[in-house]
């Protein structure tokens, strides 16, 4: 277990309890966002968190407005409504004498019915997850926190709350990478556990200016693979890539190069062509397309973006932002398609949102209706710009698309009708209607018709094989414990036929190859 750096003795023994009756799930609620040095206070550390050293300084979880939070252990309330803690419309504090600690509980519904000096109970309601832009339907979560009794020292909840973590992240907003790295230092504070404690009031801890994965502002989209057909496979077996403890956040090159971040480095990672001819890199916020063969370097008007190759690397595609995202109003995105010869056009404007290849002639477009979680899909075909509606669903997350963009799949937590969420598949065809999968679970494309996935919480975790056209499921023998994956931090090659894992067990990353195992 790591060390809390001088925080007391009880924070090893994890004395709090979750803040929720009712167990995870996409009606209940999910992780959100964890403790530390998170993309997201990299990225709005300036606005929100600048009083915690730009870290953000609790864990979010996601759900529904009105879902009843629990005291995490007994103690007395010390403040109800508090301008020194901020996190409105309401929050409380409830002090843990006997523990050394205070818990702060932000963004709740209504104010809390409890009363200052007023005992608590371990698993006594206390609030209702609320929402900070007052509608329900823009970011409804609960924000924890856990304190010293000098109020100023943060401590990690991971640490403190008897909880799966690794588990629990499996499902949520982040895929994978969750933390930023500083190149300068690329393996410190990755894990869910090893995030600093927090001083209020001292200097930024992530200042640094070389940071990645690139900003929300900046980074590119996945790439998406040509139409894939693997063979059948039916087991998995894996081999640990590195010593334990590194590295996070893997990722593999469209040309099926796996690359990691180890050793300081000044210079950002190249993202590589699928033929490995061409390669992107950021000079001093200019976007530069290198001839890895001639060493002809090309300049693109990225504007300090970073672009995704198409599935055959014949084009280029990025976006430009005029601001970060902010849940009240969404920048202006300018979606630009490039060609290797270093021509550029910008093919539409909309107000924030995402944009993925499907095909070398067609865009898969994401717009959020502002102060909501309403997400509208579109197709832009490229050839005369005409767009076509595939639907608009409520609380969508993990959008991915499948090799060759016939599909994509996508979670849907926290319906109307709960029977309704889950995973689902949806075809990038006018007139298609999104199909319910038989499952939950972390998932990721195999090839054009398979997803691979675990499913959520599972105590033995498994990996299963689904067939989006025959309903086929096939559980894949193999060593169970090479599945306990670190912060949901897992993908697969472009071939389909190796996945690459940080294993919570050691935070080695391993290569696991699925085969078949009839024979």
């Amino acid at each position: 277990m790591p060390s809390l750096l001088g925080a007391p003795r009880q924070a090893l023994e994890r004395p709090f309890s979750l803040p929720f009756a009712a167990p995870s799930g996409v009606n209940t609620w999910l992780l959100e966002q964890h403790y530390g040095n998170t993309q997201e206070a990299f990225v709005y550390g300036k606005y929100w968190y600048a009083a915690g050293q730009g870290l953000h300084f609790g864990v979010d979880f996601e759900a529904p407005c009105g879902t009843p939070v629990l005291a995490i252990a007994d103690g007395v309330v010390r403040y109800v409504d508090s301008d020194l803690f901020g996190a409105g419309p309401h929050n409380l504090v409830i002090q843990h004498e006997a523990l050394g600690y205070v818990s702060v509980y932000g963004h709740l519904r209504t104010r809390s019915p409890l009363t200052v000096g007023q005992p608590v109970q371990r698993g006594q309601v206390v609030g209702e997850v609320g929402d900070p832009d007052l509608t329900c339907q823009s970011r409804p979560h609960l924000h924890l926190e856990i304190r010293a009794l000098d109020y100023r020292t943060v401590y990690n909840p991971a640490l403190l709350i008897e909880a799966g973590w690794d588990r629990l992240a499996q499902l949520g907003r982040p895929i994978g990478i969750a933390f930023a790295r500083d190149l300068s230092a690329p393996r410190r504070w990755q894990s869910i556990f090893d995030q600093p404690i927090i001083k209020m009031g001292d200097a930024l801890l992530n200042n640094y200016s070389r940071a990645y994965p690139p900003t929300q502002r900046l980074a590119p989209t996945p790439y998406t693979p040509p139409a894939l057909r693997t063979p059948p496979v039916t087991a998995f077996e894996g081999v640990r890539l590195t010593e334990p403890d590194c590295c996070s956040g893997a990722w593999w090159q469209p040309d099926g190069e796996l690359a990691y971040l180890d050793a300081p480095s000044e210079h950002f990672p190249l993202v590589h062509s699928p033929d490995g001819r061409h390669a992107f890199a950021n000079d001093n916020g200019r976007g530069v397309l290198i001839d890895r063969l001639s060493g002809k370097r090309t300049r693109l008007p990225t504007r300090g973006t970073w672009l995704t190759f198409s599935p055959s690397g014949e084009r280029l595609l990025w976006h430009i932002r005029n601001g970060d995202y902010f849940p009240s109003g969404q920048p202006l995105t300018e979606i630009w398609i490039g060609e290797l010869s270093g021509e550029a056009r910008r093919v539409r404007i909309q107000r924030g949102g995402e944009v993925y290849w499907l095909d070398e002639e067609r865009l898969l477009l994401v717009e959020v209706a502002p102060r909501t979680q309403r997400h509208t899909l579109s197709v832009l075909h490229l050839a005369d710009g005409s767009t076509v509606q595939l639907g608009s669903f409520d609380n969508l997350r993990r959008l991915s698309v499948a090799p060759g963009g016939d599909h994509v799949a996508f979670l849907l937590p926290f319906q109307q009708r709960p029977e309704d969420s889950g995973v689902y598949v949806l075809a990038t065809r006018q007139g298609a209607r999104a199909q319910k999968l038989p499952f939950v679970g972390s998932f990721r494309w195999q090839d054009s018709e398979h997803l691979l996935y675990i499913p959520y919480l599972s105590e033995r975790p498994a990996l299963h094989r689904y067939n989006i056209k025959s309903g086929r499921d096939v559980p894949l023998t193999g060593d169970a414990a090479l599945l306990h994956i670190a912060n949901d931090e897992w993908s697969v090659a472009p071939n389909g036929q190796q996945l690459v894992l940080r294993s919570a067990r050691d935070g080695a990353l391993w290569l696991i190859r699925l085969v078949d195992g009839t024979f």
